[in-house]
């Protein structure tokens, strides 16, 4: 009966150490297919970026590196995109870590919106060589421990999102946001920029208007004491406006415009140590007004409502004592 009990005892023990073997095998293969890496790339080698945003429907978006610093392109349409723009964008390819294996297979990639028809797809190239395809999937929000009302939403919220690399049946879960990151419209990736000054740079307005009704707004060395010509401004006004202007960004654009003369209206700002900044306005039947900024020379700004014009193209009167 004892030996009976014994070897009972060994082949449990057995079983045992077969199940433990098969679960540590299984483990071991799970952690294999969980790729560490989805991108290596040099940023800096980087030539073109291919995007397909769903919030393009996944029309082809082609960011290009040339002489000019980056551009973007959709069908015949081409706009100046801001060097920071792009270096977010190579950033948030090269921070991609899988961080767990969700799934395997074709039939699990519309769950998880990384098929083609939900995706947003990334292509990074350089040169003619694809050194990155990522679909970018779905994202799911992540409530923060003891489900306090007060947390969600603030610093503690986070997320995962889902990414397969192209020619990969693997799905993975990354961690953020992802879509929000890439899933944007041709639009939103232009550069927005209508002007950026240093408030306490600046040393001379000169505002050239129709009929002589011009004027000149400049300051001592201090950049504390400004001069409407040869008066003395009101200096709450005055303040009001230069930080009114210092930093702007618009995103109503007049693509087909081309100016026919010379602008109506036209500011020419100078800065302590860097050339001027010079701002034009002009009449148009279509938009009203287009404006224009010497800093983004490649882009023309609807202003339909002439809201942009009333921020810089003020009167004289603005400026004197009451």
């Amino acid at each position: 009966m004892a030996k009976n009990n014994h070897k009972t005892l060994i082949i449990v023990l057995v079983v045992l150490l077969g199940i433990f073997a098969l679960l540590q095998l299984n483990n071991r293969k799970r952690e294999s297919t969980l790729r560490r890496d989805l991108v290596a790339i040099d940023t800096a080698k980087v030539t073109a970026i291919h995007l397909f945003p769903q919030a393009e429907r996944g029309a082809e978006l082609v960011f290009t590196k040339g002489e000019r610093g980056w551009r973007i392109r959709k069908d015949s349409l081409e706009a100046p995109v801001e060097k920071s723009t792009v270096r977010r964008l190579l950033e948030a390819v090269t921070a991609i870590r899988p961080q767990q294996l969700v799934a395997v297979g074709e039939e699990k990639w519309a769950e998880y919106h990384v098929n083609d028809s939900l995706a947003t797809r990334v292509q990074v190239m350089q040169g003619k060589k694809t050194v990155a395809d990522l679909y970018i999937g779905k994202f799911t929000v992540e409530r923060p421990a003891g489900n306090n009302p007060y947390a969600y939403g603030g610093r503690n919220v986070s997320g995962k999102s889902y990414v397969r690399a192209a020619g990969d049946e693997a799905v993975y879960a990354v961690e953020g946001f992802l879509p929000m990151t890439f899933n944007q419209d041709f639009e939103a990736w232009r550069n927005h920029r209508f002007v950026e000054l240093t408030r306490y740079d600046l040393r001379k307005l000169t505002f050239t208007y129709p009929a002589d009704s011009g004027f000149v707004l400049h300051n001592d060395s201090t950049g504390w004491h400004w001069m409407l010509d040869s008066e003395q401004p009101d200096s709450a006004a005055v303040a009001d406006y230069l930080n009114a202007i210092s930093y702007k960004r618009y995103s109503r654009f007049a693509d087909d415009f081309q100016p026919s003369g010379e602008a109506q209206w036209s500011i020419t700002i100078e800065q302590k140590n860097s050339k001027p900044t010079v701002l034009k306005a002009y009449t148009d039947k279509k938009y009203h007004l287009v404006l224009h900024s010497s800093q983004n020379p490649d882009t023309y700004f609807a202003d339909r409502d002439s809201s942009i014009f009333r921020t810089f193209f003020v009167p004289r009167g603005h400026f004197v004592k009451k």
